[in-house]
């Protein structure tokens, strides 16, 4: 398999930060305390930052020539980088303040501007899962590597718990699918899509940021699904001054995605 090194230093690496959330776990006080406010509807804590780092620093011994970027900042980045590793230290931040599931820990690695290895770590129920370009989606549980199997249920809509819950009822009706259901995480989300074999999830342009997506990418792609912008293009993971993406990222599997383009567009409209 193509980035196997990779793949197995990925895994490792973010195991061994999730021992880091160990003393806020049980301690609401302490989550909380370390919380502060970074952006609109967005927070970071200490957990954040030491997982950042921890990885940063793991990544610059292991792969010394590669670009690093991270959510909590990086000295390292480079947009340009044909190799460029995208960590994400706690995907749903505001879920693991409040001590609810839903919240992951992501690490990517886009090779030549598309992600090609994504690795999500759920430490709520100790699983790990991880994607590789033409090798699948893969969950770790129990000491066991298996391939993830659909269970090929009707889609289903997997909507953010911040999201307008009336315009998210509206877009699953017309789209036909079974249910909502409210994932904060952009790689879990990608997981149950994978899981459930069909579903379809979304977040407006500008909002998402290449490590909000990147880990979702590959495990979208090689689950069979669709992944692209609001306007249907590719999303980009180089040469792009923001790590935002302008047209918002847009996931689908099991249904027609230029349909779940024209309705998202209606229901979850730019801001």
């Amino acid at each position: 398999m193509e980035f196997t090194s990779e793949t197995e230093f990925a895994i490792e690496a973010v195991q061994d930060a999730a021992g880091l959330l160990a003393p806020y776990l049980d301690d609401e006080r302490l989550r909380s305390d370390s919380a502060r406010q970074k952006a609109a509807g967005e927070v970071v804590t200490e957990a954040d930052k030491a997982i950042n780092a921890f990885l940063i620093e793991r990544l610059q011994h292991r792969f010394p020539d590669d670009a690093i970027c991270a959510e909590e900042g990086s000295p390292h980045d480079d947009v340009n980088a044909s190799r460029r590793w995208i960590i994400d230290p706690i995907d749903g931040t505001r879920s693991f303040v409040k001590g609810a599931s839903g919240y992951s820990l992501m690490l990517a690695l886009a090779v030549e501007g598309e992600p090609a290895v994504g690795v999500v770590h759920d430490p709520v129920n100790l699983r790990t899962w991880y994607a590789v370009r033409g090798g699948g989606v893969h969950l770790i549980s129990c000491k066991s590597d298996e391939p993830v199997q659909s269970a090929g249920a009707e889609p289903r809509l997997i909507w953010s718990p911040y999201a307008d819950d009336a315009n998210g009822e509206h877009l699953r009706i017309e789209l036909g699918l079974r249910a909502l259901d409210r994932v904060e995480s952009f790689g879990l989300r990608a997981i149950e899509l994978a899981q459930d074999g069909a579903g379809v999830f979304a977040s407006r342009p500008g909002s998402p940021n290449v490590w909000d997506t990147a880990v979702a990418y590959v495990i979208v792609k090689e689950a069979g699904g669709t992944i692209t912008g609001y306007d249907g293009a590719p999303l980009a993971y180089w040469k792009q001054e923001s790590p935002l993406h302008p047209q918002g990222a847009v996931a689908s599997r099991g249904v027609d995605h230029a349909r779940v383009l024209e309705l998202i567009r209606k229901y979850l409209p730019r801001r």
